[in-house]
């Protein structure tokens, strides 16, 4: 596991809370991490991840049933412990999160050693390299409890 001596948080929540909801049945919840902003929001019917970046911006069209799973699957990893010894260390990834048209979105990693649980946050965008962010539990967390919420909100007919 790499330390980190810099000051500050690596990432976190923007001001935009995980249980936003609008007067509209719109709920959306908007995580900043290093250099990266995921806005996940849902309304009746609908939910969609956008992905902000760099200079590019993605947007994926997302079921209810993907986000609700994969928001189990990712709450998984805030339940591992650190590794016995150092030969014990391990990364754990949960599944990506795939939009309707089978395209990959994000991802989490548990880095897992006798010194704690890490997390990396996980960005497929196209044909470019899959970007490993590193990140704190509670964005992990955050948007576990964001994808939840959105699915149910995505679910409902309004």
């Amino acid at each position: 596991m790499v330390a980190d001596d810099r000051r500050g948080p690596l990432s976190g929540l923007s001001s935009s809370p995980p249980d936003t909801l609008r007067s509209d049945g719109r709920q959306s919840a908007t995580f900043e991490v290093v250099g990266f902003r995921l806005e996940l929001s849902a309304s009746p019917g609908a939910a969609q991840l956008v992905i902000a970046g760099d200079s590019a911006c993605d947007t994926y069209v997302v079921e209810s049933a993907a986000l609700a799973a994969w928001a189990v699957a990712t709450g998984k990893l805030l339940s591992l412990q650190p590794a016995d010894g150092a030969r014990d260390g391990t990364a754990i990834r949960a599944p990506f999160l795939m939009d309707n048209e089978g395209r990959p979105s994000i991802a989490f990693e548990a880095l897992v050693s006798e010194l704690g649980v890490g997390y990396r946050l996980l960005v497929a965008r196209g044909a470019e390299p899959v970007a490993g962010l590193m990140t704190t539990a509670d964005v992990v967390h955050g948007m576990t409890q964001a994808a939840a919420g959105a699915g149910t909100v995505a679910r409902s007919l309004g």
